[in-house]
């Protein structure tokens, strides 16, 4: 069988070990990355469509990813709009018309060599947290001036009683970039500044 890697995402966490940020990287940067995973693929036995492998890994002294680690493998696509980011971030590139393809045994029409795609525009998604349990009184977040907005959503709104952010799903809302890098990192710094998100009292929200 051949793998053809399409799209790498890091994920970035708090000292609340919160997920703060995911953004799409170039798997030539990774190619020790690239390999574990074909490994793993192949030794679960995902032989058609795709493949979403989740692992963790140190940072050498070089910069360099070492001891990877998986977390998980399914025989499906990312999650979320990771997919959709993906295929506006690599050109020509459409994922589930390869995924059709690959599913009815065809091949992905690459020149054999060909083992990663590199990304030609920057992509990042935000997590926005909430701070504090309570009941939301007010959110604020500056949408309309960013340049590289893709898409936004907000999981909370004003009155519900929501609980302090732990985990991904957890978040008040999550918005998402694609084009220059530059731009990208402006408009989130834009997002950071803008959000607020503000709560009072104790929430009653059971676990």
């Amino acid at each position: 069988s051949r793998y053809l890697v399409s799209d790498m995402w890091r994920y970035s966490k708090t000292k609340q070990a919160r997920y703060d940020s995911a953004e799409i990287c170039n798997p030539a940067d990774h190619p020790e990355l690239i390999s574990y995973a074909i490994d793993v693929a192949r030794a679960v036995g995902v032989r058609y469509g795709a493949a979403h492998v989740e692992l963790k890994a140190m940072e050498g002294d070089d910069g360099k990813c070492i001891n990877p680690v998986m977390i998980e493998i399914g025989a499906r696509l990312s999650g979320g709009r990771k997919t959709i980011m993906a295929s506006e971030a690599i050109e020509s590139w459409d994922p589930f018309t390869s995924l059709i393809h690959s599913h009815c045994g065809g091949s992905c029409r690459l020149p054999l060599d060909t083992t990663y795609f590199s990304p030609s525009k920057f992509a990042r998604h935000i997590f926005l947290p909430i701070e504090k349990s309570g009941q939301v009184t007010n959110i604020q977040i500056d949408i309309a001036s960013l340049t590289t907005l893709h898409s936004s959503a907000f999981t909370v709104h004003v009155g519900d009683l929501v609980s302090e952010t732990s985990d991904i799903v957890s978040c008040a809302g999550f918005v998402w970039l694609v084009g220059e890098n530059d731009q990208v990192d402006n408009d989130t710094s834009t997002v950071r500044a803008s959000y607020s998100l503000q709560v009072v009292g104790q929430s009653m929200c059971k676990s």
